[in-house]
């Protein structure tokens, strides 16, 4: 991942260094605000003299599928269509035409009022305000087309948080004991789960469709991304009404196989997931794990991970370069003491003092952990590809980053990577041209 934003970055020195060299270079979006949101896609123009017949563009080309938005003779707006991430450079162009009044961007425009939850939990939620989530949920709030594995414990399937963000496949009727839609799991309604049973001996591995949370872990973790928000209950997830998929694969100490992970990462990409959170790691880089993070890749789904909680060096998945790799920020966007850190880091989400859904006495726990952190990253991943569905996985991975505060050293560093993630400039800022450059697709 970090190759991808690098070069994005130097694409952009590059550009700025031509134009420093050269003078404004002849497609340079000059006196145009190219650094906020506006609408992919289009430009907007209007003719000096409205009773002329727009019969052309500038140089002799044909108005394809220009569109008059309004017909007044003191306002005469067409909508020109031109290739995503042309925009700016095109409203430049048609700048420098005669016959033109202007061309513009057709800039966002957002309601002053916040996105405040009705959640009770919301008070407890420091996290969220510290990454700008309301700003982002005035934006996009209903992100069901997206489907976020949590690939970790299981999960409370009854929790009132829950119980309507837990996806539900389609092809199964429910307890009939029979595997209806040949995906080679029976009545895997709302997940699955691989682990190994102890036979006296050895481990084997084994399988079924208890996905029950007896740890605590993935509910936690599930409910940072996805919990029912303003239904006047418990918390607010970061990703409203995103479908989340339980895959367990960590026992009821926390612990859990490389075997049993690669099974869930596959059967994630297969059941459908757009973005899969794995908060969890271990110290060793295996193909075991490696092949599914690539068949994953290759599927064009998002993979984040937590860096580890030790101190040292980022664990693996988060260790590859495929994966969006988070490191733990606390209050005062520092990186959390424990929060592992090094060259694989991409950025940093909050991690200390996260109040989740639990499964049980109240319902809901604070923790702590880079496992915290990753599902905030995730979460603000399914708004972004909410907002901006012509992305790829990679190329939200990027606007993440790009998008992020920068908390520690200028620029890149070890500890924070990128920065702390900020929902607000991730959902709301136009992807930089250079993300959609076909090396990041």
């Amino acid at each position: 991942m970090r190759r991808s934003i690098w070069l994005c970055l130097s694409l952009f020195a590059f550009a700025a260094l031509t134009r420093s060299a050269s003078g404004a270079s002849p497609g340079a979006p000059t006196g145009l605000q190219c650094d906020t949101e506006y609408a992919p896609g289009r430009v907007l123009v209007s003719w000096r003299d409205a009773s002329r017949p727009v019969d052309g563009l500038p140089a002799g080309q044909p108005l394809t599928g220009g569109q008059r938005l309004i017909d007044q003779p003191a306002i005469n707006l067409w909508s020109l269509p031109v290739p995503i991430g042309q925009e700016c450079a095109t409203a430049a162009r048609l700048r420098r035409e005669a016959r033109l009044a202007y061309a513009e961007l057709d800039f966002a425009v957002h309601s002053t009022d916040l996105v405040t939850p009705t959640d009770p939990g919301w008070s407890n939620q420091w996290a969220l305000r510290q990454i700008n989530a309301p700003q982002a949920w005035s934006s996009v709030t209903d992100t069901t087309a997206l489907v976020v594995a949590v690939i970790d414990s299981g999960i409370r399937l009854d929790h009132p948080d829950l119980a309507t963000q837990v996806w539900v496949n389609s092809g199964e009727t429910p307890g009939n004991y029979i595997d209806d839609d040949g995906n080679g799991q029976i009545d895997d309604v709302h997940g699955w789960h691989f682990y190994h049973g102890w036979t006296g001996t050895t481990y084997v591995p084994m399988q079924d469709a208890n996905i029950a949370d007896d740890y605590g872990h993935g509910t936690h973790v599930a409910g940072i991304i996805g919990a029912a928000t303003n239904n006047n209950v418990g918390i607010a997830g970061v990703a409203w009404g995103a479908r989340v998929l339980p895959v367990k694969v960590l026992n009821q100490y926390g612990d859990g196989w490389y075997s049993d992970i690669a099974a869930g990462i596959v059967y994630a990409v297969d059941n459908g997931a757009n973005i899969i959170n794995l908060s969890l790691g271990g110290t060793v880089d295996s193909p075991v794990l490696r092949e599914p993070i690539e068949y994953a890749q290759a599927h064009g789904v998002l993979v984040i991970a937590a860096t580890g909680n030790t101190g040292g060096s980022v664990l693996y998945p988060a260790a590859y370069d495929s994966v969006l790799a988070v490191a733990a920020t606390d209050q005062s966007d520092q990186r959390a003491a424990f929060s592992n850190f090094g060259p694989e880091v991409d950025v940093a989400a909050p991690g200390v003092d996260i109040y989740s859904t639990w499964p049980w006495v109240t319902g809901y726990f604070t923790k702590s952990g880079t496992s915290m952190a990753a599902p905030h990253v995730a979460g603000v991943a399914a708004l972004v590809w909410t907002q901006w569905p012509q992305l790829s996985a990679r190329q939200v991975a990027i606007k993440i980053m790009l998008t992020a505060v920068d908390v520690g050293d200028v620029g890149w560093d070890t500890q924070t990577g990128f920065g702390r993630l900020e929902a607000d400039r991730a959902v709301n800022q136009p992807p930089p041209w250079c993300v959609y450059f076909p090396v990041l697709r």
